[in-house]
């Protein structure tokens, strides 16, 4: 079974299924959420279901089979995470900001994919908090554990999925067992699902904990090791925790300045950096044994790709409305968005990246570009993809 690339322009409204150098396809309806991004499912999630992500117009759920056919089922919007549990049977999604400034919504839906008219939905209020999510077992009984990951105050919460299913509708109250985080500002979630270990990136680190009969019981804190923090969380069995950094400097008009690190961590802590160069650095992907991200910079972007401890870098076509020096990377330039590359490894030795407002999708391997698509859509703010490979018995488990 080839891989399949999920392509998604949020800002038009519309997304695709497409084989990794083929003509784009058809294009269908739906706003995918962009911060929640697309959750990949492990091998024997129910009805044949891939991979999931969220209609922020239509206020869906978007299961898609091996056959990149969809089904849909109501789920509570802004989704701002989600998260699945070790079965693929259960997805919960979070609520965040949306086009608010200031967190507003308390809701998260716990949907049960097992159920074949795909209307099982059941939503609860929690708190509002921009919060992150993952599903862990519980160590010491082996129950499914919500953990969910709350900001300003910084806290971890652990509700037991049974609870969440059995509340009843109208959006009750559900809570848990709460921990105080080090950190206010959690940006990044992971989790070992075989361990049941949880990573969260605070600027106090990586903060770590489990949940053990109900509880959660807080692990060594593993400090970021270079001068910033960690603002982005990828997990694999063969890779341990990935994170990617922006710089210390909080001079956003100033970030090409910003330096960055890709810090990857074993599961006993120990850690290896490496030197990215300035510029934006914009969610990583891992694939295997394979760390990709991009650099945003004024001089050039690139596309950089370590593996085995070597690393190569291929320069990429220039967007016309990137970001500028002396505005934030994330405000308008002139009368457009300012636009960034979405980025998926379609392999450990080919990339997938978006050329943000030109309508373009490159694929880049480590000598060089390999092929340029017409995508036939603008990507305003560089779209989203995501890659839906060969069902694996553990997955990431966090949208991306």
């Amino acid at each position: 079974m080839s891989p399949t690339l999920v392509l998604a322009d949020h800002r038009a409204g519309r997304w695709q299924t497409s084989e990794p150098g083929g003509s784009p396809g058809l294009w269908s309806r739906a706003t995918l959420a962009e911060h929640a991004g697309l959750l990949t499912l492990p091998a024997g999630a129910p009805g044949g279901a891939r991979a999931v992500f969220a209609d922020d117009a239509l206020g869906t759920l978007v299961v898609l089979d091996g056959a990149g056919q969809a089904r849909r089922v109501p789920i509570a919007i802004p989704a701002e995470h989600l998260a699945c549990d070790p079965t693929g049977r259960y997805v919960v999604v979070t609520t965040g900001l949306g086009a608010s400034w200031d967190p507003w919504s308390d809701l998260v839906t716990v949907v049960d994919l097992a159920d074949p008219s795909g209307t099982t939905a059941v939503r609860v209020r929690v708190r509002t908090g921009e919060p992150g999510v993952v599903i862990v077992p519980d160590v010491g009984t082996g129950e499914p554990m919500v953990v969910l990951r709350h900001r300003e105050p910084g806290e971890a919460e652990v509700i037991p999925l049974h609870d969440l299913l059995r509340a009843g509708p109208h959006c009750p109250v559900v809570r848990g067992e709460r921990l105080k985080l080090a950190g206010d500002l959690g940006h990044g979630d992971a989790a070992d699902h075989r361990s049941g270990v949880v990573h969260l990136s605070t600027e106090a680190g990586i903060e770590r904990l489990r949940v053990i009969d109900g509880r959660p019981e807080r692990l060594e804190t593993w400090p970021w090791p270079v001068p910033g923090r960690a603002y982005f969380l990828r997990f694999g069995p063969a890779l341990g925790i990935v994170c990617s950094v922006r710089g210390a400097d909080s001079d956003a008009g100033q970030w090409h300045t910003w330096t960055n690190h890709l810090v990857r961590w074993s599961m006993d802590g120990a850690a290896e950096v490496t030197r990215t160069g300035d510029g934006l650095v914009f969610r990583p992907d891992a694939a295997g044994g394979t760390i990709a991200w991009t650099i945003v910079h004024p001089d050039g972007d690139r596309l950089a790709m370590l593996a085995g401890g070597r690393l190569s870098e291929v320069e990429l076509p220039p967007m016309s409305a990137a970001p500028r020096p002396g505005v934030a990377p994330w405000d308008p330039v002139g009368d457009r968005s300012a636009q960034r590359r979405a980025l998926a490894l379609v392999s450990g030795d080919l990339a997938a990246v978006t050329r943000g407002g030109e309508g373009e999708l490159h694929l880049v391997g480590r000598s060089g570009i390999e092929s340029t698509l017409d995508l036939g859509s603008p990507f305003d703010e560089g779209g989203h993809l995501g890659v839906i490979r060969p069902p694996e018995t553990w997955v990431d488990g966090v949208g991306r």
